[in-house]
């Protein structure tokens, strides 16, 4: 088959080495795919280059290129491919994406079960040809190649000289900016889902407001229902930055040396860290090779796997990460990952403390971790996974 993968701009150059990677393991299934760059001077020449030819499908991640189009028709409907993408953000950041109309072509992978039953239950039964889960692959090196497990672990506690790494952007204080002068039945609703959300380990945004609304003997039609989602982004923003920023004031109060990699650090608040510059998600996969425990903020996704896990694992790094119900399923807490819960956030010291004191048993953890990621979560297994997509699409709408 002939695949085009578009890619374009994104924080920390991760998502452009997400399509390198997948690129890569198409090309090793035997199939041709060719990566257009859409941020490159020369992207629309190089776009219509691959035209030149029949192409079986597009893939782009977070919906890019979504919107091209010959004239007054989409691209795709013109080359009459299929539209496959996976969104790694939760589905309010990119809603009018995912909004676009294309004829029985428009494939959607989510990284979060409960972002795949959301576009499910807002969108009309035959607006998606498919959707399904799928996290992002374990990214590996530059170019992509397996990690050798024999040299990974040979030398495991002398060659990695980083105790504990985070690499994320610090978001600042968490701010409820859909508060505005007048209170009303929205505001406050999202304040309740908000404090809903944040007593729980595992529970959804959209499912925190369903459980509001619930409480205040309201129903929504589905129109409605959607409409208030929509408008939720800062609620999910808050969410999310309110659990990051706890989580770094815990482990700075404990005094925890974190070693820190990402923006917005310039001002931090936290003394215990040390902070190396923003790096790159190119410069990440070198530094998880000598970390020894990678920390883990699942951006919120409560039922869903986060890149930063599996490009640990591949790497030979044992992972502390907040539980989700994805997690859950394939991972046994203090076999092949550990795990903190946001409900009990104060123990989370003591147990890094145990964990960087016990290299064998911790060893012993980034082995087990590596085994799953190797085994269910690389790119080329990713790769699979999408060719399948196509094959049943291709068999139930073409």
């Amino acid at each position: 088959m002939r695949i085009v993968l578009l890619k374009g701009q994104s924080q920390y150059g991760s998502l452009r080495l997400h399509i390198d990677q997948l690129a890569a393991a198409f090309a090793a299934m035997g199939h041709e795919a060719i990566v257009v760059d859409l941020a490159a001077p020369d992207g629309v020449a190089r776009l219509n280059a691959a035209l030149a030819r029949p192409v079986q499908f597009f893939y782009a991640l977070n919906s890019m290129g979504v919107d091209l189009r010959v004239g007054d028709r989409s691209l795709y409907e013109v080359a009459d491919a299929l539209f496959i993408t996976l969104h790694v953000d939760h589905p309010v950041h990119l809603w009018s994406r995912l909004e676009t109309k294309m004829d029985r072509r428009f494939v959607v992978s989510f990284l979060d079960e409960t972002h795949v039953k959301l576009a499910r239950d807002s969108f009309p039964p035959d607006h998606f040809a498919a959707l399904s889960l799928m996290p992002p692959g374990a990214n590996t090196s530059i170019p992509p190649a397996m990690p050798d497990e024999r040299r990974l672990f040979q030398r495991w506690e002398d060659d990695r000289d980083i105790p504990l790494l985070f690499t994320g952007t610090y978001r600042g204080m968490p701010q409820r900016g859909w508060r505005g002068a007048e209170r009303n039945f929205v505001t406050t609703l999202f304040d309740d889902a908000a404090d809903l959300a944040l007593s729980r380990d595992t529970v959804g945004l959209e499912d925190a407001i369903d459980q509001v609304l619930a409480a205040r003997d309201t129903s929504l039609p589905p129109a409605s229902r959607t409409q208030l989602i929509q408008k939720s982004r800062e609620v999910y923003q808050y969410v999310e930055a309110y659990r990051r920023h706890q989580l770094l004031v815990t482990l700075n109060r404990a005094g925890v040396p974190l070693v820190v990699y990402g923006k917005g650090w310039e001002d931090r608040p936290f003394p215990a860290f040390d902070w190396r510059g923003e790096g790159s998600f190119e410069q990440t996969l070198g530094l998880l090779r000598r970390t020894r425990l990678v920390l883990n903020s699942n951006n919120n996704f409560v039922a869903g796997g986060h890149e930063r896990v599996f490009a640990a694992q591949i790497n030979g790094a044992a992972v502390l990460s907040d539980t989700s119900r994805y997690y859950d399923r394939h991972y046994a807490d203090g076999r092949d990952m550990l795990f903190y819960r946001w409900m009990a956030l104060d123990a989370l010291p003591a147990r890094i403390e145990a964990a960087l004191a016990d290299p064998v048993g911790l060893a012993a953890i980034a082995r087990a971790g590596f085994h799953q990621t190797a085994t269910h979560h690389t790119w080329d297994v990713r790769a699979r996974h999408i060719v399948d997509l196509f094959a049943a699409v291709n068999i139930l709408t073409r």
